[in-house]
């Protein structure tokens, strides 16, 4: 059951209004192996009710061959943090001259080592590159964040703090420009639980935004743990048609 503070405030989002939605964090948990975070099957039920009752997104900073792995259905997906859509087959850039960066990841890719034994892991995206730091002790964590930053100033990407990890960027990016590029005139709804859906929040004040998780947001509503944000989807669902 949701509280009836949150059902009030989920009346205003009728069928058919767009709903955002992070991945990591939101839908499924964040486990220190990037690479296993496969959705369950209730998830898949759901998001697949969500999808046909509504015009749902899938808004994350993973890769779109990621996403499709993982989720393993046919969806509105952003993806890269808002760099790119696939709208159920169809493409859409938001950035413009997004393919001079390419080569500057991949240069990242051949370049960047770090000690065998650190626990460190990277990953290249098309147009990112991630230090993974979830087997890293805490107390060299520090001196990791500090090399990565110091890579992104000689390389003139943006840096994204996420939750064991660093991600270098290209500038400008971000989710909040790209819910922006695809609202319409219905209500909608965005969910997410760390920095980079701040972002959406701030760019969409008309919209109900969630934010999963402890801390400071920009969001209007906060639930604890993704948990209590299942029930909210499972309520969407649930909501009556209003005539």
């Amino acid at each position: 059951m949701i509280t009836e503070d949150i059902e009030k405030y989920l009346t205003g989002i009728e069928k058919g209004s767009q709903i955002f939605l992070d991945y990591d964090g939101t839908l499924v948990p964040i486990i220190m192996d990037p690479e296993l975070c496969f959705a369950d099957n209730e998830l898949r039920e759901i998001l697949k009710e969500i999808d046909r009752l509504y015009e749902l997104y899938i808004i994350s900073g993973r890769t779109l061959e990621d996403l499709k792995k993982f989720i393993n259905l046919n969806l509105n997906y952003v993806y890269l943090h808002g760099m790119f859509a696939d709208l159920k087959g169809k493409t859409i850039e938001f950035v413009e001259n997004s393919s001079k960066y390419f080569d500057t990841f991949r240069k990242l890719e051949n370049e960047v080592r770090f000690p065998d034994g650190s626990g460190v892991r990277t990953y290249r995206k098309p147009y990112g590159f991630v230090i993974h730091l979830g087997l890293v002790p805490d107390s060299l964590k520090p001196e990791y964040i500090k090399q990565a930053e110091i890579l992104g100033k000689e390389y003139g990407l943006e840096i994204y703090y996420g939750i064991n990890l660093i991600e270098l960027k290209v500038p400008g990016v971000n989710k909040g420009r790209a819910i922006r590029a695809l609202r319409n005139d219905r209500k909608c709804l965005i969910a997410g639980d760390e920095a980079t859906d701040e972002y959406g929040f701030v760019e969409c004040p008309e919209c109900l935004t969630i934010h999963i998780g402890n801390g400071k947001t920009a969001a209007i509503l906060s639930v604890r743990n993704i948990d209590e944000f299942r029930k909210i989807l499972k309520a969407l669902i649930q909501k009556p048609d209003i005539s």
